[in-house]
């Protein structure tokens, strides 16, 4: 009782101020809905800021597309059931058949001519056995790859369009991006259809990443999933900047740091992958690194800006040109180089041929050099890069991760050896090169290279054995009779490919 009584006075409290004829339905018209007190109008600027954003998504929406993929993959059963036996289930003997299902996948992508190519993401279209592409209209088409260039992440594919119209994405300058500035994605997160974000941009030339491609990402903080991927991000004239790309997280979803390749490098690459079928990109012929801390304060370097030279491979374009180890490249064609990464993007993004203005810092005087860029990939390149002197008189061979010094009799009382021991001293094994994953170390001697052709020849000095370890083509392999201490063996090693 004492429960009851006090979920009447509840309900009772609920109903004060309540009669019978409050509860009659009022007469339709009689009552005012929504007209409560009229509010200042909005400010002129956010109004401006409200429309121009509507007016870009109008203008752009119809360029953009939602990209369908189809890939078959393979997948191993767990054991497929026979009949019961006796009363218990029975399975195949031996390994797991192989299933083959289709995995569905897809992102977002717009229309960058008229004739139906579409720029969108490497990764959205690689490896796929069906590409479809839906215009905002929901018209479909079958679409083929063009092209793809997997280092930035760029992919051309196209449609027949036929007598279909087409709306086509302008594009903007992506080098004049402030931070700051306001922009819009568009695309397809988790593939629902026609989405706008808005955000700024939070930062440029945004090369942090992991990998060995090119990133020079716009960061923003738009909005941006999986589904987005190789949408447009545009600016407030409607013009395209970006293109969405990936995003920072650790849930798999967005979580406010969102990037997009900028324009200027994906119109560049679109265009060799239309026209060429391939990219070219421009070769300087230099081992690169950040300028550190200390280095910046000692050379009065203001911002550790600039990239310094480790190496000058023999033969190439920086070599011509008077490169030497031990540069700090401040400018590149009369720009500040803010970065190693930085000044590996622009050469990339400039054509072989071009040439182009080095100002460096050598010896506390700084000089201009003029060089004209090579061809990245090229058999010069290959052979020129294929070992490296170093500052030092060390030699560096990049296929097989060594660092190559003399042997004298300092070298041997350091490292343990016996003085009947030459050849040529182990100066130092890149980290995740063939030489590492063979357990060789730093310190042992190398006294001779048994060839591919089973050819034996003798490490007579570092310059010797790097050119000769140099011409071995990738994925060959030699042998090597080392010594470590008083122990001598043999160890069998693969040329992996340059990572420079």
């Amino acid at each position: 009782m004492r429960h009851s009584a006090t979920l009447s006075c509840i309900l009772l409290l609920g109903t004060v101020g309540w009669s019978a004829a409050d509860t009659a339905r009022p007469v339709r018209g009689s009552l005012h809905l929504g007209e409560g007190p009229e509010l200042a109008k909005p400010p002129a600027v956010a109004q401006e800021l409200s429309d121009a954003f509507a007016a870009v998504v109008e203008q752009v929406q119809p360029a953009v597309v939602t990209v369908y993929t189809t890939r078959t993959i393979e997948v191993q059963a767990q054991g497929i059931p026979l009949p019961f036996l006796f009363g218990f289930p029975q399975e195949q003997e031996g390994p797991p058949p192989e299933q083959k299902r289709k995995e569905m996948g897809g992102g977002s992508g717009f229309v960058i001519d008229a004739r139906g190519y579409i720029l969108t993401n490497a990764h959205v279209v690689k490896d796929q056995d069906e590409i479809k592409v839906e215009l905002p209209d929901r018209t479909r088409f079958d679409a083929k790859v063009v092209g793809i260039d997997e280092k930035a992440d760029v992919a051309v594919i196209r449609i027949d369009p036929g007598k279909t119209r087409l709306a086509v994405a302008a594009f903007g300058d992506s080098d004049k991006l402030r931070i700051g500035e306001w922009v819009l994605a568009l695309g397809n997160p988790y593939m629902f259809r026609n989405t706008v974000t808005a955000g700024i941009v939070s930062a440029l030339g945004r090369n942090e990443m992991e990998g060995e491609g090119y990133s020079d990402y716009i960061q923003t903080d738009a909005a941006v999933n999986p589904g987005n991927s190789g949408g447009p991000l545009v600016n407030l004239k409607g013009e395209v900047v970006g293109i969405n790309s990936s995003i920072w997280s650790r849930s798999g979803g967005y979580q406010g740091i969102s990037f997009a390749i900028p324009i200027d490098m994906a119109k560049r690459i679109a265009e060799d992958l239309i026209y060429d079928g391939v990219v070219t990109r421009g070769w300087l012929g230099m081992v690169i690194e950040d300028v550190d801390p200390e280095l910046a304060d000692a050379l009065r370097i203001p911002g550790r800006n600039g990239a310094k030279v480790v190496q000058v491979a023999p033969g190439s374009p920086a070599m011509a040109a008077g490169a030497k180890a031990g540069d700090i490249v401040l400018e590149l064609a009369g720009k500040p180089v803010t970065g190693s990464a930085d000044l590996r993007n622009r050469v990339a993004a400039m054509r072989p041929g071009t040439k182009v203005g080095l100002h460096v810092l050598r010896d506390g005087k700084e000089t201009d050099l003029s060089v004209t860029l090579g061809k990245l990939g090229s058999t010069v390149e290959d052979s020129s890069m294929a070992a490296m002197e170093g500052p030092d008189g060390t030699y560096l061979v990049p296929r097989f991760g060594l660092k190559l010094g003399e042997l004298g009799d300092k070298e041997r009382t350091a490292n343990g050896l016996p003085a009947s021991i030459h050849g040529v001293l182990v100066v130092d094994v890149a980290q995740g090169s063939p030489a590492q994953e063979k357990g060789i170390p730093a310190g042992i001697a190398i006294l001779e290279v048994i060839d591919p052709d089973r050819k034996v020849v003798p490490a007579t000095s570092a310059s010797q054995l790097a050119n000769l370890l140099g011409r071995i083509p990738s994925g060959s392999t030699v042998a090597l009779k080392v010594a470590e201490h008083d122990q001598i063996r043999l160890v069998g090693l693969r040329a992996g490919e340059d990572k420079r």
